[in-house]
């Protein structure tokens, strides 16, 4: 027996958060807000930029250098290459999780909003049955 595996595809940045107005209210305010990366990720990806450059330009170096030591210019490379590397991989990974915080903000600010309405449906309906019932005086 085979077994299928659904995905649904958002198309737009509304569809995310349509599902909040699908959801119930007790399921609204047990959501929980989406985090932002911090800029222990933007370092992570700077290392790991600067150890590939610094390959990538240790063997152009090596390779380029006619009128000495292959070695010393692989070294140079190497320095320069982890430079270049650092810097485009911090780079990429900055403007990613800038997208991903704006992505983010928008859906905690529609989940916020969410879930005032919802603590002031679930207030008001508390209080209707609160003050409906059979024999209730004030």
């Amino acid at each position: 027996m085979a077994t299928y595996k659904l995905k649904r595809k958002s198309f737009t940045k509304w569809d995310e958060t349509d599902n909040l107005k699908k959801m119930k209210d007790s399921d609204i305010l047990a959501e929980n807000k989406k985090k932002t990366t911090d800029f222990g990720s933007i370092g992570g990806s700077a290392v790991t930029g600067a150890v590939i450059g610094s390959g990538a330009g240790a063997i152009a170096g090596g390779i380029a250098r006619t009128g000495g030591s292959a070695f010393r210019g692989a070294k140079i490379g190497a320095g320069k290459g982890a430079l270049v590397g650092a810097g485009v991989a911090a780079a990429a990974q900055y403007l990613k999780g800038r997208k991903q915080a704006k992505e983010n903000k928008f859906y905690n600010d529609r989940l916020a909003y969410a879930q005032r309405q919802a603590v002031r449906r679930e207030r008001k309906d508390w209080k209707g049955n609160m003050t409906n019932r059979d024999g209730y005086s004030y």
